[in-house]
């Protein structure tokens, strides 16, 4: 029966580059690292340089490290602490080019719609670029209001709700509302998680 050795080892789960991204998140060292998943800071090294093809053994070793620190780290922080306060929207009956460049002007790549401070809906840049790209909207985009193609609004969450729930939310969903007394008071995006590393 043949030893371990000899099977070919599967192919790593994630681009090789994206465990040096993450350790840095993460504040480690290599050397932390390397101890954490039982391997020489050395051979940490070499497969964060490409310069040897690690095992899926310990691939998986090294990201189960990570993102356990990374999580721990994002769950210490609450919702409201994370959110981004000065939440940029726009009314439904907004023009869609005008909330183009109102995503392009802030650089965000969402917003929520809110009329008379009740959030109705929401508006994504791949819900512009759909528009765009769709001949029944296409030829109508200097007419088309955000109500005729906004989406469902954003989940919100309380202030107080911590990071990791928000994190767990946010890989199904491009934002997250933050409420306080149940009234809106910042915006939750993927990028705005990495304030809690």
């Amino acid at each position: 029966m043949p030893g371990l050795e000899n099977i070919a080892p599967r192919a790593s789960p994630v681009p090789l580059s994206e465990i040096r991204r993450r350790r840095v998140a993460a504040g480690m060292t290599q050397g932390e690292l390397a101890r954490a998943a039982g391997l020489s800071q050395s051979h940490v090294a070499k497969i964060e340089r490409g310069r040897v093809e690690p095992s899926y053994r310990n691939v998986t070793a090294l990201l189960t490290v990570l993102e356990d620190r990374l999580a721990h780290a994002v769950k210490e922080v609450t919702a409201g602490r994370l959110a981004t306060r000065n939440m940029v929207d726009l009314p439904s009956k907004a023009l869609l080019i005008e909330a183009a460049r109102m995503l392009r002007r802030h650089s965000i790549s969402q917003l929520p719609v809110v009329d008379h401070g009740v959030v109705v809906g929401s508006l994504t840049d791949r819900r512009v670029v759909e528009c765009i790209a769709d001949p029944a909207t296409a030829g109508r985009l200097d007419r088309l209001l955000v109500r005729e193609v906004m989406e469902e609004p954003f989940p919100q969450l309380d202030a107080s709700t911590s990071g990791r729930v928000a994190a767990e939310l946010l890989r199904h969903v491009p934002a997250v509302l933050v409420t306080e007394r149940g009234r809106p008071i910042g915006i939750l995006t993927q990028s705005d998680l990495f304030k809690g590393i």
